[in-house]
């Protein structure tokens, strides 16, 4: 086999070259990187600008509740997304570009409030439940028709069948871990069990509602589209710092206080990224979610 030789020699020639090539040129290789990192930069600022000084939870800012600035996100992400689509040398950031309009989109429609089904007269826990699951009527069915809009496939959210047993795997043990250890908290009613088993039905309304509405919202829409112009894992960085850092200020008493739960929330958000590229589907990290979302619902329901 005298050619295969010959091309195996060829072949190892040309990486060798390769390497001589980027060890020449090292301006070369450190420019990839800085532009690599200075793209990173500003995902995490588009993504802050609509998760921290856009949160509806909170008001630390002027711009939290805020509608006025919604709608100037909203603008201003459309406006660069189609600039960007139409630039022959900028036209591989538009996606990107645009899975941050459709966050700002999906906050500015929750800010309306018109599909809010919460009632006054609601019980403590029910009310909490019925109004997580109207953010998730507001957020979802937006993420889902600007993305069909955009002549996307919803694969390209991670709607899909991916490699279910392995994402199942993983959700599943994941989540009854967490059952386990939101069992075990110290609890100051003297029945908790009594009373979980009552709450049961609102308990999984609130955190799979909450838990499909953000692995969609601060995860989903911008996995594939930030892979594809900062590599896999400054994706999964990115869009865990957006994760943790929408959750600084959570109302939730947390030990350590905002700063140690949102580092918390990094961390979460780091495998769940991993996970949803790692199975190609959404039902592991969607249980995993709702499993540490238990850890946050449990105690407050001790507190009712």
């Amino acid at each position: 086999m005298p050619g295969a030789t010959n091309t195996s020699t060829d072949i190892g020639q040309e990486r060798i070259s390769e390497i001589e090539v980027n060890l020449n040129h090292p301006i070369h290789w450190r420019e990839k990187v800085k532009t690599k990192w200075s793209v990173s930069t500003l995902l995490v600022l588009g993504g802050a600008a609509v998760f921290v000084f856009g949160s509806p939870y909170f008001s630390v800012f002027p711009t939290n509740r805020n509608q006025t600035y919604y709608v100037g996100l909203v603008v201003f992400f459309f406006v660069l997304s189609v600039g960007l689509k139409k630039s022959q040398s900028l036209s591989r950031f538009w996606p990107a570009a645009y899975s941050l309009f459709i966050a700002s989109a999906a906050l500015l429609f929750l800010s309306t409030g018109i599909l809010n089904l919460q009632r006054s007269t609601m019980p403590p826990l029910q009310n909490l439940a019925v109004d997580k699951f109207s953010q998730f009527l507001h957020v979802v069915p937006v993420i889902l028709g600007l993305t069909l809009i955009a002549k996307d496939d919803l694969k390209s959210i991670f709607i899909q069948r991916g490699r279910l047993k392995q994402g199942l795997v993983f959700g599943l043990v994941s989540f009854a871990g967490f059952a386990a250890i939101a069992l075990a908290m110290p609890s100051s009613s003297t029945d908790r069990f009594s009373s979980l088993s009552a709450a049961i039905p609102w308990l999984l309304l609130f955190i799979f509602a909450n838990a499909i509405m953000e692995e969609l919202w601060l995860r989903a829409i911008f996995l594939r589209k930030f892979e594809t112009i900062i590599g896999r894992n400054a994706a999964i960085i990115v869009t865990a710092m957006i994760f943790g850092a929408s959750h600084v200020s959570a109302t939730y008493d947390f030990p350590g206080g905002g700063f140690v739960f949102g580092l918390v929330v990094f961390g979460l958000g780091l495998v769940g990224a991993y996970s949803m590229l790692k199975d190609d589907g959404l039902i592991g990290p969607v249980l995993f979610h709702a499993g540490y979302d238990l850890l946050v619902i449990v105690p407050v329901l001790d507190s009712l």
